[in-house]
């Protein structure tokens, strides 16, 4: 099991950690786009569609490396005043919620990258860049996020009923 939480850390770590550099092309290309713009005034026509596409990535891709370092917002009013062992309890519980939701986003989110790639669906605008390219961040990005849950639910597990296996 030990293995598993591994492995599953290990890829949103480094998923996360790509989609961190990501923000440098963003911002290059943002300042770019403003000179182009307001000092020489020649605006480009496909900075503001790549920097969507990019920054798309980095959310998606963003959410598992988020999870793994704790950084979602947590709602902790109902739960400020338990005892470590119910919001133990709790934390085993809760999951459900995000696997329901990570597994909608992985199915349709899968048939709506899956259906824009057949009809080569483009963005539309004068660039008009590939859609599909960006849909696809939807499920793989939810993917990457359901695994997170099941690291983190596994980690919960561990410390409440402890766990022999110590690969």
């Amino acid at each position: 099991m030990q293995i598993l939480i591994r492995s599953i850390d290990t890829l949103n770590e480094w998923v996360g950690k790509i989609a961190s550099i990501l923000m440098i092309p963003l911002v290059l290309i943002a300042a770019y786009e403003v000179v182009m713009r307001y000092v020489f005034n020649s605006p480009t026509i496909w900075a503001w569609d790549l920097n969507i596409q990019i920054f798309a990535a980095i959310i998606m891709f963003g959410g598992g490396y988020t999870f793994l370092h704790d950084g979602h917002v947590r709602v902790d009013v109902l739960t400020i005043h338990l005892s470590e062992k119910a919001k133990d309890v709790l934390d085993i519980l809760t999951p459900i919620f995000l696997f329901v939701g990570t597994s909608a986003l992985i199915v349709l989110g899968w048939d709506m990258a899956w259906m824009s790639f057949q009809i080569k669906e483009t963005v539309a605008t004068v660039w008009a860049p590939p859609y599909y390219i960006m849909k696809m961040f939807v499920p793989v990005g939810a993917f990457l996020l359901f695994l997170q849950g099941i690291s983190d639910l596994l980690k919960k597990l561990i410390k409440i009923f402890g766990s022999s296996d110590q690969e």
